[in-house]
This record gives C-alpha cells, structure tokens and sequence, in this order.
C-alpha cells in the first residue's frame, strides 16, 4: 500500500547540544549523536501509511563553516576555492575553510558508518541546485559567478560529478541505504527574476530565463540518470513561478518541491496559472513534496491548510492529495527565495532543524494522513 504522506528534513539537522547529548547518552562526536538521534526520528516508518525519509544531514552548525553553501561547494568536481571577505570564491589553490567543508563531509560520511549501521531503506542527500549555487558564489574577479555564463553552464557537470562520487562513498559506508538527492533552489527566484545584486550593490545581474534554469536542470539530472538515479530519486525545488515549473518539467523532472507560503494566491492571475500547472502536473504524474514549518502552530500547519483550500477550489478533493512529501523546514530558504536575505550569506545556527521541529513534523503527520484518506 502506498503511503498517505512521506516525512523528510531540508538537509539540515542541528548537532545537539551538551545538555541533549547527556540527557539522550550520545557520544561526543557530534557528528554521529546527530545520526543517531536522526535516525531514532526518521529511521523507521511511523505507520503504514506515514512513511519517513531519513537523510543524511548537510549542515549540523557545527561551527560557521558548517552550512549548506559550503558542504555543497565540498561536493564540486575538480573546484577548488575559499571564503573570502565577500563570500565563498570558486578560483585556484584550496583555501583552509574550503578544506575544512571538505573535512566535515569526510567526519559526517565516516559518522554514518557507525549511525547507520544496519539500516536498510531511504536516505537523502541534500545540495543547493545550480541556479543557487550561480547567486551565492563568486569568482576571482569578485562578479558572482552568475555574471559568467560559462562558469554557470558548468556548474551542472561539475555539481553532478560531485554528487555521484559522494553516492559512491555513501553506499560503501550505508550498503543498503536506497539514495534520493533533494536539490535545493533558495535563490532561483532571484536568478529568473533578475533581483540578483551585483558587488557593488548598484545594478542587478540579467535575468535568467526559465528555459536557461531548465537546461542547467536537464544537464545535471541527465548525467545523475546516467548513474542510475531514476526521476523519482530526485527532487528539485522549483520556486513559486509557473514558468519554472514548465521547464522543470520539460527538463523530465519528475519529483518537485514547493513552498506553500511562497505561492501567490489564486485571486492573482499569476497564482491561477501556477496553481493550475500543479494540478495537471499532479494528475501527470508528477509528485510534489511540500516545504513546511511544523511548528507554525496548530494540528495542521497554516500553509498546509491553505493548500488544501486551493486545491479544493481547483476541483480536487483532499484525497487527490495523498501521496506528497511533507519537508520540514525552518523557514530559511523563504527569506532568501523573497529576496531578503543575500543566498551568498552564511545563514544563523537557528535556522537549522532541530529535534523539537521533527517531533513536530510527526505530529502534523496524524492530521494530514486523515486528510487525505481516501
């Protein structure tokens, strides 16, 4: 039976603290007291019909290097680079904090060893997409690597080659984990809006169009399918645009993440076209994976119930819904998808998950799989 609603995190997951660690008898390696306390969360499915999806944490803020920016420029093929004043800077010679978000992928790879020793089932890996990664980094001239375009073609292969190495080394530690990658567009908003600001802060970088996104999009998930990573183990965040949602899909995306709070409204002209491109992507076949704050108060997060009450007003009853991914989410990647946080900006501990916000997530569970029963 297939499950009414699967439970999964944004790739973060907060180290526990001295107190949480004693208080659960976790070893001092914070690395692995996260895996382990992930795992006695998400490591087996609640129900039969709530399903989890454990994942293996990209960020744990341990210290300021240890974010998803930084575990994600770790992954890159061939790259090499460093924090700078302005930012994280692709360019030659590997600098100490570059080095450093290498080490932390290594401890977090070497953790899952030992936390996840047995375990047979879904496991996800996180990285920011390209569109992001274009934004948030920079080059040895200072420009934003947006500001390159061939810099910005390459960042699919390279980003691709990374992970696919990373998969590699993930199976030899986790041999009966079944992988799933979750790529995280914060800033594709601002790429296809041109909101971008340049160094200077006086102009903003063109616009990308959403058929360019959709190329970076194919490139990458081409070369992954070439691994043996099938549409359905790959979800990509696609903002709140309907432009980029078609080209998500005409790039054979399959699998996508929205943002509920994001999405305009269908009392908009551009929020009927959106919300109307997700039910005819849903009834063909696509699935969407909903980004939430569990703890935004309430048995039912407001955005969920928002949701329901369009999809209602589109025709669909609460049972067309079953079958999404709920995944939690501190609200982070909403600043930055508004424009009010720079995606080059190295995000506050706080806006990690923590344990509180995925016992959340499983109480909010209950509630939605009623919903949706048919």
């Amino acid at each position: 039976m297939s499950p009414l609603v699967t439970l999964t995190g944004d790739g973060t997951f907060r180290a526990p603290s001295a107190a949480e660690t004693a208080r659960h008898d976790l070893p001092a390696d914070p690395h692995l007291a996260a895996l382990m306390r992930l795992r006695a969360l998400l490591g087996d499915d609640v129900e039969d019909q709530i399903a989890t999806r454990l994942y293996l944490p990209s960020a744990f803020g341990i210290d300021s290097t240890d974010h998803m920016l930084p575990a994600t420029l770790a992954l890159l093929a061939e790259t090499t680079g460093d924090l700078v004043s302005y930012g994280w800077r692709l360019g030659p010679g590997v600098g100490a904090a570059w080095q450093h978000a290498r080490e932390l992928r290594e401890r977090t790879l070497d953790a899952a060893r030992i936390a996840l020793l047995g375990y047979e089932g879904p496991l996800m890996t996180t990285a920011l997409g390209p569109a992001t990664l274009s934004a948030a980094t920079f080059l040895g001239s200072g420009e934003r690597t947006l500001g390159d375009p061939g810099a910005v073609r390459d960042l699919p292969m390279l980003l691709a080659e990374g992970l696919i190495d990373h998969l590699d080394e993930l199976r030899d530690r986790v041999p009966g984990a079944r992988p799933h990658l979750l790529l995280r567009e914060d800033a594709v908003a601002g790429v296809h809006e041109g909101r971008i600001p340049t160094p200077s802060g006086r102009r903003r970088y063109p616009a990308l169009r959403a058929p360019e996104i959709g190329m970076l999009w194919r490139s990458l998930t081409a070369a992954l399918r070439d691994y043996g990573l099938d549409a359905d183990s790959v979800t990509v965040g696609v903002g709140a645009d309907v432009r980029l949602l078609r080209a998500a899909r005409e790039a054979g995306i399959r699998r996508m993440a929205i943002g509920p709070r994001r999405m305009p409204t269908l009392r908009t002209t551009e929020g009927r076209a959106l919300w109307e491109g997700i039910a005819q992507a849903h009834d063909d076949g696509c699935h969407f994976e909903l980004v939430v704050d569990p703890r935004a108060g309430g048995r039912l997060a407001p955005e969920l119930e928002t949701m329901l009450e369009i999809w209602n007003r589109l025709g669909h009853s609460d049972a067309d819904a079953a079958g999404c991914t709920l995944l939690a989410h501190t609200g982070a990647a909403h600043a930055v998808h508004a424009g009010r946080v720079d995606p080059s900006a190295q995000p506050d501990r706080s806006t990690l998950l923590d344990e509180d916000a995925i016992e959340a997530l499983l109480r909010v569970a209950p509630t939605w799989a009623g919903r949706v029963a048919s």
